[in-house]
């Protein structure tokens, strides 16, 4: 009697110690994220990146540090250019104010129009809709102009947020580039999250970018202002398993509907296609070139974008399933810890298998 009440208090110390571990390293997840979010950006580059520094150290006979070099200016080129790329489509978005403007207030005015040809109390001198028209269409046009205003110094800022950021990242990369760990060191562990994680995102990456494409085509086709950076969303926002298709087709519906000069079945194609791309890459193309790649149950996925991007934002999101496949893996080679990343996986031992293992 005094052994099993010593062992149900030693049980209920490791679950408190456990509970008090998981709410501490929560906390300092999300308070050393200004230190943890580039440096995990940076391995997961590196990880992706290594084999290509390894056939430049190969193929152009030069050093380690050298290749590191090139593949820093390369980083830092792609990045000025993302940059310029935003910054002229925001340019040219503002020029085109006064367009979005009357757009807005012949919208504004028709909608009206047809709603005041429905009432039955419509007259042509005492109708109320003509007081409330000039207001209606003064109230649109602000609203353009205040969306317009916020909209670019919002994106600005962010702009700027990710190139400080980006440049930390690539910084990261080039002193672990050099590092040059020695791979034959590692372990077992390490080397299975580091096989995972390079398949996952390289074909991911490869995915993205004919999504990218194929997207901003569309819309350029189509004469879509911001065609290129939408097409660069689109491109980014695919990491994002679930959310990141459907917030990239929905990006560009505000300046497809309020387009000064397009009509209702243009503006219906062009919804219609770019919705397509993203169905077909997200239901069709990635399921049947990925497979199960990180393996992780969707449920798994979706919480594990939520706890993410609670702790770390937009960039946490963009990291949770690598993140989640890297931590399933260590619970795998930990006998306690097993259950869990089977449930992680969505594969729940059934009762008849316990007792065939026992």
């Amino acid at each position: 009697m005094i052994k099993a009440d010593r062992n149900n208090n030693l049980r209920i110390q490791s679950i408190c110690l456990m509970v008090l571990v998981v709410v501490a390293v929560t906390y300092s997840i999300y308070w050393l994220r200004p230190v943890l979010v580039p440096l995990v950006v940076a391995l997961f580059v590196v990880s992706g990146v290594n084999p290509i520094l390894k056939t430049l150290e190969k193929r152009l006979g030069v050093s380690r540090i050298v290749a590191a070099g090139l593949t820093f200016l390369s980083g830092v080129v792609a990045l000025v250019i993302f940059g310029l790329s935003i910054w002229i489509s925001l340019v040219d978005l503002s020029k085109n104010q006064n367009a979005y403007r009357q757009r807005v207030k012949d919208i504004v005015n028709r909608f009206e129009d047809q709603t005041e040809s429905f009432l039955p109390f419509a007259h042509p001198i005492h109708s109320p809709l003509q007081e409330v028209t000039p207001a209606g269409a003064d109230d649109a046009s602000e609203f353009v102009d205040r969306f317009l205003r916020d909209g670019i110094s919002i994106v600005s800022l962010a702009l700027l947020n990710l190139v400080s950021t980006s440049l930390v990242v690539l910084i990261y990369v080039f002193f672990l580039l050099v590092g040059n760990p020695n791979s034959s060191g590692t372990s077992a562990t390490v080397r299975e999250i580091d096989t995972q994680i390079r398949s996952y995102l390289g074909l991911k990456t490869v995915i993205s970018i004919f999504t990218g494409l194929a997207f901003g085509t569309a819309l350029w086709l189509f004469g879509v202002p911001m065609a290129f950076t939408f097409g660069v969303l689109a491109f980014l926002l695919n990491f994002v398993p679930n959310v990141g298709p459907i917030v990239a087709s929905l990006l560009p519906v505000p300046l497809i509907v309020l387009d000064p000069v397009g009509s209702m079945a243009w503006m219906i194609a062009a919804i219609s296609v770019t919705c397509t791309i993203q169905a077909i890459s997200g239901n069709v193309v990635e399921p049947k070139i990925m497979g199960d790649s990180s393996d992780l149950h969707p449920v798994t996925i979706l919480l594990a974008l939520m706890f993410w991007g609670m702790m770390w934002g937009v960039i946490g999101m963009f990291l949770a399933t690598p993140m989640t496949a890297a931590m399933k893996i260590m619970l795998e080679r930990i006998d306690s810890t097993k259950p869990i990343a089977s449930l992680m996986a969505g594969r729940l031992q059934q009762p008849d298998e316990k007792l065939a293992t026992t």
